[in-house]
């Protein structure tokens, strides 16, 4: 029994050991993941090279320019011979060329493409912003379950203190009677080992704890060892009404924002794809210079330096029906994105009203776990008072106070269940980054 009482003793010491903890709220490990979290951190990197990908250039309303030059000499022995038979040597004959150039290319008309591609990356400038946003609000809302599953992991490990404590008060009271002969060894022993299995149990949710924060820091994206103290109690916000959310999901939800921009795509894609049975007109002009120098032949010097202007027309007559091929092609995938917007939009309504279905239940269960609550720890104080007085066997009370040990479990599960529930709607709708944005 002295290994069992400093068990105890060393529970509690861990207890007021955890007191002296850093306090993390639930607003810092928000800030602390919106600054830390790879997940957030390659959406924005994403974001940023769509945004980046949106110019006039990529788009191909820009001309492109270039410039070229060369040097070229060589040395070299030649032998002529004439009609008449005369043989004229030349040993180590030098021929120098220098040419330079600039050019520059512009397309004038290809069929609307440009302006299409134009549309098209500012479109998908707007899918990596819609992405990223869909990464934060995922992020935050891990976080917030993540954060309430340390809350309530916590408060169970402190239930089932108070558990040790009534065991221990109850096996004290036991070991009392036991040694005046008042109580049966059978008494004494079931104490023991009720007493026992709370403190078991108490090891076991010590571990829950320390690997729920750990699971918070990964998240967070400091070391999983790190240790630090929560918010006592899961916070709900106000009522939450589904009318507004179902009449604005089109607008506010980010997977169908981003499932109406894929369409969006798929459909200037399927323009993008008739351009090419357009005409084709560029525009180009050249700047040329050419000096050329010979030690040999009639011609000694060669130098010529001027522009050159000009136009290039392409028609396109036949291409093996390849074009049509892949305009047809276009078409049937911007039809099947539609219906995947469509698609996306039915499951997120059908998910937003069984969510909220979950939503309104759990908050009526805590309500009615609370006044459970309340009965089994008057429950538990009455046959306390009759255990201590002879009124009640061992194996009553125990049972009453697994009572309460199994109402309080369950107050935390449906306290967790409707902050899940919570996130969730707030998710769906939008509003985590609107209710975090400080």
């Amino acid at each position: 029994m002295k290994k069992t009482t400093i068990l105890i003793y060393l529970l509690i010491a861990v207890l007021s050991a955890s007191a002296q903890l850093q306090r993390l709220t639930l607003q810092d490990a928000l800030a602390k993941g919106l600054s830390n979290n790879f997940s957030i951190l390659i959406a924005g990197n994403d974001a940023e090279i769509s945004q980046n990908n949106n110019t006039l250039g990529n788009a191909g309303f820009l001309p492109t320019v270039g410039a070229t030059g060369s040097f070229r000499s060589s040395y070299l022995s030649l032998e002529n011979k004439d009609q008449l038979g005369n043989v004229t040597k030349t040993s180590n004959a030098n021929s120098q060329t220098l040419s330079g150039g600039a050019s520059l290319d512009w397309t004038l008309f290809d069929g609307f493409g440009m302006f299409l591609r134009r549309d098209k990356l500012s479109m998908l400038e707007s899918m990596g912003e819609t992405a990223y946003k869909t990464t934060v609000e995922n992020v935050l809302s891990e976080i917030i379950m993540s954060y309430s599953a340390v809350v309530q992991s916590s408060n169970r490990l402190q239930v089932l203190q108070n558990a040790i404590n009534f065991s221990n008060v109850r096996f004290e009271l036991v070991k009392k009677k036991y040694q005046i002969g008042s109580a049966s060894e059978l008494a004494f022993l079931q104490a023991t080992t009720d007493l026992n299995a709370d403190s078991a149990s108490y090891l076991r949710q010590e571990v829950a704890l320390k690997n729920a924060k750990a699971n918070l820091n990964t998240i967070l994206v400091v070391a999983p060892e790190t240790d630090f103290e929560t918010e006592s109690t899961i916070s709900f916000g106000e009522i939450i009404d589904i009318m507004p959310i179902k009449d604005s999901l089109a607008s506010v939800n980010s997977s169908v924002q981003l499932a109406k921009q894929r369409s969006l795509v798929a459909n200037l894609d399927y323009r993008i794809a008739h351009s090419p049975q357009y005409p084709q007109l560029g525009f180009f002009t050249d700047y040329n210079y050419s000096n050329v120098k010979n030690d040999y032949g009639q011609t000694r010097a060669n130098r010529s330096v001027g522009p050159v202007v000009g136009l290039n027309l392409t028609i396109p007559i036949f291409d093996g029906g390849n074009k049509r091929r892949q305009a047809t092609n276009a078409r049937i995938e911007a039809e099947s994105s539609k219906y995947e917007y469509e698609q996306t939009l039915r499951q997120i309504e059908s998910t937003l009203f069984q969510v909220y279905n979950d939503y309104l239940s759990n908050l009526k269960l805590v309500k009615l776990e609370e006044a459970n609550l309340k009965v089994a720890v008057q429950n538990t104080k009455i046959a306390f008072e009759k255990y201590r007085v002879g009124e009640m066997s061992d194996i009553d009370l125990r049972q009453i106070q697994l009572s309460q040990l199994e109402a309080e479990n369950s107050l935390l599960v449906a306290q967790y269940q409707a902050k899940i529930s919570e996130t969730e709607l707030l998710r769906i709708s939008g509003k985590l980054i609107k209710d975090n944005q400080n």
